[in-house]
């Protein structure tokens, strides 16, 4: 149904008395705001492409017999493409500041032709080649950009070439890669993700827990870029970062996105919630336990440089200070899952069983293991339960699918009887069919 067709639907209803005035006025409102919200979204996505297309254009026209001209015309002309990208930013800022779209075009307009003219000066002058410096005081430039009409659309473009110090270099031969060295300038990342942030904390809305498409779109573009990059931009303890990660994204997400009713309306929340199952699951297994934690082993210390020492200890400190975060909000009455809450010291106490096997040679592994798919399945039931209490269907297969990947992983690897694993899985199957019946009246009435 339309737009037009459901206010003349409310309307009809006023009419036979079946909805109040004020209601039926509140409701259009909140449909045309709405609509008038995507129609934004709309007209800023449309202005970027038309930027991305008339900046390719741009380039194409200026280099155009490029090699025929003299220097100094060349020199000149390599000009061209920052300046007509300061005109046009000017004008968007100056005489059109209320329009979004021509704020957010204009800044990717002038970060490309930035980009464009730098490259040009390169050329001509035959300067250093090092693509790396090239990035570096091109990305320098365009952060400005972000807080002088507080553009976020370039934040893609932005954070994308900003992932270039995070490609590994590879070198080729006859017969394929012949050697692969890790980037030693990651930490150039750190400082454009950082560089970054205060435009995103600008965007949120602190008022209240429900934020609009800006903060969204930055909400999953950083929150899942730091998730990807982690690997390669800390050195160690990366136990205790992704811990971090879980939750720290989910307090992020609770005081921030909580008002906002879709998944996709909560990227904190949801990668934090991803994150976790992933991470508990590979807790569950006891093959690969000995590896999770042997990475993180403090007696490896001595063969780490104050780098790796320094990535260690924040992020022990960084979960610890979260954790605290969390049960302090929570003793204040902050509706917060206490499964997420416990993961912290869920990890302490796994990490322990490790160190005490092996110092004590004592092995507690297989209990611990053990204790974990308690944890998880407990963690799936909970979410079924709350997804049940607020009437979130997605909450409830979010539940369902932690605690039917659970018995599937467990199904091939546990070591009992197979009648023992028969029973076990055919009463876990009846208790399905036990959720089923108590939910179906509520769901089919």
């Amino acid at each position: 149904m339309n737009n037009l067709a459901l206010s003349n639907f409310l309307n009809s209803l006023e009419r036979n008395g079946l909805l109040p005035a004020v209601a039926n006025k509140e409701i259009q409102n909140f449909i045309g705001n709405q609509t008038k919200s995507v129609g934004k979204l709309f007209l800023v996505i449309t202005a970027l492409i038309g930027a991305t297309f008339i900046s390719a254009g741009v380039f194409s026209i200026v280099s155009h017999n490029w090699d025929d001209f003299p220097k100094n015309v060349r020199g000149v002309i390599s000009f061209v493409p920052v300046i007509a990208g300061i005109f046009i930013y000017y004008l968007a800022v100056f005489k059109h500041s209320k329009s979004t779209s021509w704020i957010e075009a204009s800044s990717l307009f002038l970060m490309l032709m930035i980009g464009a003219s730098m490259a040009l000066v390169s050329q001509t002058y035959q300067m250093d080649g090092d693509i790396d410096f090239f990035i570096f005081v091109w990305l320098c430039l365009t952060i400005p950009l972000f807080y002088i009409a507080r553009a976020s659309g370039i934040a893609f473009f932005y954070l994308l070439l900003a992932c270039k110090f995070l490609v590994p270099h590879f070198g080729f031969s006859l017969f394929g890669p012949s050697e692969f060295d890790l980037n030693e300038k990651y930490y150039y990342f750190w400082f454009f993700l950082l560089g970054v942030l205060p435009h995103f904390y600008i965007t949120l809305n602190k008022q209240a827990d429900k934020q609009g498409f800006r903060s969204i779109f930055l909400g999953w573009l950083i929150g899942v870029l730091f998730l990807v990059a982690m690997p390669v931009i800390v050195k160690s303890g990366y136990l205790w970062w992704t811990t971090s990660i879980v939750i720290g994204y989910y307090l992020l997400g609770k005081r921030f996105y909580n008002g906002n009713i879709s998944s996709l309306g909560r990227p904190f929340q949801t990668i934090s919630l991803l994150v976790l199952f992933y991470t508990l699951i590979y807790f569950t297994v006891e093959e690969i336990f000995p590896y999770i934690f042997g990475v993180n082993d403090i007696r490896q210390i001595g063969s780490w440089n104050d780098e790796q020492l320094s990535f260690y200890f924040s992020g022990f400190a960084l979960m610890i200070i979260l954790t605290i975060i969390g049960i302090r909000q929570r003793l204040k009455g902050v509706e917060l899952n206490r499964y997420i809450l416990l993961t912290p010291i869920l990890v302490l106490g796994l990490f322990s069983v490790h160190y005490i096997k092996e110092e004590l040679d004592f092995d507690m592994v297989s209990f611990a293991c053990l204790f974990v798919n308690f944890f998880v399945l407990g963690f799936g039931i909970n979410a079924l339960i709350k997804g049940r209490r607020y009437s979130s269907v997605l909450y409830m297969f979010y539940g369902l699918f932690v605690i039917s990947n659970l018995m599937w992983v467990r199904y091939f690897d546990m070591d009992v009887a197979f009648w023992l694993k028969g029973l076990f899985f055919i009463g876990v199957g009846f208790v399905f069919l036990l959720i089923h019946r108590n939910s179906q009246d509520e769901f089919e009435s």
